[in-house]
């Protein structure tokens, strides 16, 4: 079929600009999600346990809804890699690096959602051995969650960095949301790295509103996006 200019790049736009939407959506829905994240308030093992199973489907909900709304808002984000030509290094990094960042909290919400949660209905609880061995099951599961959403935080936050550095070479908005997405990126690797940062509910919440920003921020551009082609020549 061949290729008509005069059609493709109002194409261009209008997927630009969906794309935009998606993210934005994306962005404030996994907030809203996250800021409703079931939390144990017990250092007591058999009332943890008790709360757990009774939070199980409430987890299990926001979990799957956080993991869709993240996948979704990275199929947005690709739009923006390939918009921006993947053939640069600072683009293919941070795709790659956002990439492998979501692929590890995906694993984080997993454990946090559905194997903890299973782990606690499946412990019968009666005695005292029963108690320890769930106990040293949901440790092994907190320990789980905690290197996989590590991860995920900091890969996320060198994708956005690396991302951001493509963005500080153009003018305007480019530029702010460039230096945005450098002070967040290297702010929450940081101070996770550094020890001044928990991923409890708390902290995690303040890192997914953080990147969030860094996110809306990129969703305004694909929807201001001019009808330009789908790769730049590399200056």
């Amino acid at each position: 079929m061949a290729h008509n200019p005069a059609i493709a790049p109002m194409s261009l736009t209008a997927r630009a600009r969906g794309a935009g939407a998606l993210l934005i959506a994306a962005t404030l829905l996994e907030i809203l999600a996250m800021a409703h994240h079931p939390a144990v308030h017990t250092h007591d093992l058999s009332q943890a346990i008790g709360q757990l199973r009774m939070l199980a489907g409430v987890s299990a909900l926001v979990h799957g809804i956080l993991i869709t709304l993240m996948w979704l808002g990275f199929f947005a984000l690709s739009e923006f890699t390939v918009r921006r030509n993947p053939a640069r290094t600072a683009i293919r990094f941070g795709f790659m690096a956002y990439a492998m960042g979501l692929a590890a909290m995906t694993g984080a919400a997993i454990v946090s959602g559905f194997i903890t949660p299973g782990v606690a209905l499946a412990s019968a609880g009666v005695d005292g051995t029963d108690l320890k061995i769930t106990g040293q099951l949901l440790n092994l599961c907190l320990l789980g969650n905690q290197a996989l959403a590590r991860l995920g935080v900091v890969a996320m936050s060198a994708g956005i960095a690396a991302w951001s550095l493509d963005l500080v070479r153009a003018p305007g908005l480019e530029r702010v949301l460039g230096v945005l997405g450098i002070a967040i990126g290297v702010g929450c690797a940081g101070a996770l790295i550094g020890g001044a940062l928990q991923l409890d509910v708390h902290g995690m919440l303040g890192v997914i509103v953080a990147q969030g920003i860094w996110c809306i921020g990129v969703g305004v551009l694909l929807w201001r996006a001019a009808p330009v082609p789908l790769y730049q020549p590399i200056p």
